[in-house]
């Protein structure tokens, strides 16, 4: 098994950052609150995406470096856009993960201690593994989870399957986006961040670039490409079966989605057991906070190192210069701490998930279009080079975040 998911490179870590939020929050909650009636919208955004990730593959294969290299050679007003994503995803997209985590975590071990502050404490020990270069380590442990929890996934959907529309329960629901403002705001928050920010492609690109670095020729194009559908469309997959987990189980029962944190991580939990069992709890709980909390390392590790490059190249520094890592780490921790302790209620779980996933859409649509410039450069040799229809599904996925980007902005400052 460990040579196996060795082999798989960061295809699997794509898809253990990619298994959290929208996941464990947004898809179970699509199911629970309006069945099976917002399934066919979670596979379209997961699609519509496809072509900024798959762009960051071919990026990282033909020039051996992240997306971050590209954005530097494009303009200035580029680096400023990714600089721009890099703070939502530094900031605020890590805090709502470190209070998905705190509510796992809080709902396991029944702390009396609030989900800020849980959290807080969290993204102190994730900062001391970092520092302590122990994400190795954890990554190898991660991949194993990543398995057990996508085979538990697996697991309580079959036995969630007869659980449909008994009852005489509904399977779809009736919605109207044009009266209905809680809907609109969920599907913008889904459109946000499935199944994950956009941001995500150049996050993978660096991944992809280091495996190639670190594996030499034994890391080939196909197999960054293999490991990138692999991760991408387990995301999917592990989507769409907790919609039909959260429709078999919540929806029409008379159950809501609780807003505390905790509380809703209890809901969550009791999904799988009441489908599966209450054996599975120990199993499933331990999976789901390792995953959810990989999500939140992984994010911490490769932000500060994203954002020094970033910055090295907005102010004209060598790349031999030493890493500011470190540094910029504190300020990460930092802003986390300040965003859980003023900008964060308990009692507002999801409304501030909501905003923190929403506010990915606002750096979407230039990602993709940056992402098609970097793919067509000139000095992307003609092997790498999209084919027309992987352009012009390209300029549609722009076309339509852009869409949900004014979307989000007119529920915050019109509705």
């Amino acid at each position: 098994m460990p040579n196996i998911l060795a082999r798989l490179g960061p295809g699997l870590m794509l898809a253990a950052v990619g298994v959290g939020v929208s996941h464990l929050v947004f898809s179970t909650q699509a199911g629970a609150n309006y069945g099976l009636s917002l399934l066919w919208f979670i596979v379209a955004v997961t699609l519509i995406k496809y072509p900024a990730f798959r762009f960051a593959v071919d990026y990282a294969n033909a020039t051996g470096e992240s997306l971050v290299t590209a954005y530097g050679e494009i303009s200035k007003l580029a680096l400023v856009w990714l600089m721009a994503g890099f703070i939502v995803d530094t900031f605020i997209a890590t805090s709502a993960v470190s209070m998905v985590t705190a509510g796992l975590f809080i709902s396991i071990f029944d702390v009396p201690f609030s989900a800020p502050q849980v959290a807080i404490a969290i993204t102190l020990v994730s900062a001391l593994i970092l520092m302590n270069g122990q994400y190795a380590k954890a990554e190898r442990i991660v991949k194993v989870l990543v398995v057990v929890f996508s085979i538990l996934t697996l697991v309580a959907l079959f036995f969630s399957l007869p659980l449909l529309g008994s009852n005489d329960r509904a399977v779809f629901a009736d919605l109207d986006l044009t009266s209905d403002l809680p809907l609109l705001i969920f599907v913008i928050a889904i459109a946000g961040w499935m199944p994950m920010p956009t941001n995500g492609a150049i996050l993978f690109s660096s991944w992809v670039s280091e495996k190639r670095k670190i594996s030499g020729e034994k890391f080939k194009d196909e197999d960054a490409l293999r490991d990138f559908k692999l991760g991408y469309f387990l995301c999917l997959f592990l989507a769409i079966c907790f919609v039909v987990l959260g429709a078999a189980v919540l929806f029409q029962t008379g159950r809501t989605i609780p807003l505390k944190a905790a509380d809703f991580a209890a809901e969550l939990f009791s999904v799988f057991t009441e489908t599966i069992g209450d054996w599975s709890y120990p199993i499933i709980a331990s999976a789901g906070l390792a995953v959810m909390w990989s999500t939140q390392i992984a994010l911490m590790d490769v932000m500060p190192r994203l954002t020094d490059r970033l910055s090295g190249l907005m102010m004209g520094r060598p790349k031999d210069s030493p890493d500011r890592y470190k540094l910029f780490s504190a300020i990460q921790v930092l802003g986390i701490i300040i965003i859980l302790l003023f900008f964060v209620e308990s009692n507002s779980f999801i409304g501030f998930i909501f905003f923190a996933t929403s506010v990915g859409l606002i750096a979407a649509p230039t990602i993709g279009y940056y992402n098609y410039l970097a793919i067509t450069s000139d000095k992307i040799p003609a092997k790498y080079r999209p084919k027309t229809s992987m352009v012009i599904w390209n300029w549609a996925c722009i076309f339509i975040m852009a869409v949900f980007a004014i979307g989000f902005v007119y529920t915050r400052i019109v509705m």
